[in-house]
């Protein structure tokens, strides 16, 4: 079974799920459209993205706050907070649903409940843009859209090799400071897919060698770590010259060049379809 996902059916869940859960373990055939689910509750935005990018979009019955990619998705009824903290497993199972797209440490408190009611599930693990590569193939055979994406893997490697091309040639990877939150402060490690999204674009994350995904770290170190690269979320709406005004920062690398971006941490955040534009993006600023 692949890392990055977890299938499970219970005895009781219907006996056409059975070639749904054949999906988890390798197949490569989508299974005939008796089986194919057709209320899908997808609890989060890149859960519900990676939907209607294969073509599923007509067979999700309900998303989670905050989806908001493609438009189409925002219509769809919505049953809570993608957290886990404002969902409501009455409001889940109100849609009847035949499968559920969770994400894995926000939503395993469900599981119990969906497997005590035959429900099946997925998990997603994506720590990776391999992983959601492979998410998104997963998700093409269970709803019945194999080709779609297939092709939607296609165009993300397709933009994985330009961005590639955009790597400056014989070149260290420059040092790059990802901030997600700044009191306190908080950052990327190892196990984020935004490390990812970093390497693949040609630089190195500063706290690469923090395995936690969302670490909390100081300011100290972040100074001593002389990012050539600083990354700010537009959700924190600091422009990006508000970092010089920090104490100890003028000297960093990256605010003595004035190689400080604010990035739409909406789609850097979301492992979904996108995260290849990302990469592209993202190595467009470190070739400069």
């Amino acid at each position: 079974m692949q890392p990055m996902r977890t299938i499970r059916k219970l005895a009781a869940a219907a006996a056409a799920f059975a070639l749904v859960l054949l999906c988890s373990c390798g197949a490569k055939k989508a299974p005939p459209a008796a089986a194919l689910p057709q209320s899908i509750v997808a609890l989060s935005p890149s859960a519900a993205e990676i939907l209607f990018a294969v073509g599923a979009g007509g067979q999700v019955a309900a998303v989670s706050a905050f989806t908001d990619y493609p438009p189409e998705a925002a219509q769809k009824p919505v049953v809570g907070g993608f957290d886990g903290k404002t969902l409501s497993v009455e409001s889940i199972m109100a849609f009847r649903p035949d499968l559920v797209y969770l994400t894995d440490g926000m939503h395993n408190f469900l599981i119990s409940t969906l497997e005590s009611n035959g429900i099946a599930y997925y998990v997603s693990k994506a720590s990776s843009i391999a992983a959601v590569e492979q998410e998104i193939l997963d998700i093409g055979r269970l709803t019945g859209h194999v080709q779609e994406a297939q092709g939607v893997v296609d165009g993300m490697e397709a933009k994985l090799r330009t961005a590639a091309s955009l790597r400056k040639s014989g070149t260290a990877p420059v040092a790059v400071y990802y901030e997600v939150w700044n009191a306190p402060y908080m950052s990327v490690g190892a196990s984020s897919f935004i490390d990812d999204i970093i390497t693949r674009a040609g630089g190195t994350n500063i706290f690469h060698d923090l395995a936690e995904a969302y670490p909390m770290v100081s300011e100290e170190t972040i100074i001593s770590r002389a990012p050539e690269y600083i990354l700010l979320p537009s959700s924190s709406g600091l422009p990006a010259e508000s970092v010089r005004l920090r104490d100890g920062w003028a000297d960093i690398p990256a605010v003595r060049a004035g190689r400080m971006h604010v990035v739409d941490d909406n789609v850097y955040t979301r492992p979904g379809p996108r995260v290849a534009d990302v990469v592209c993006e993202l190595a467009g600023l470190l070739a400069q």
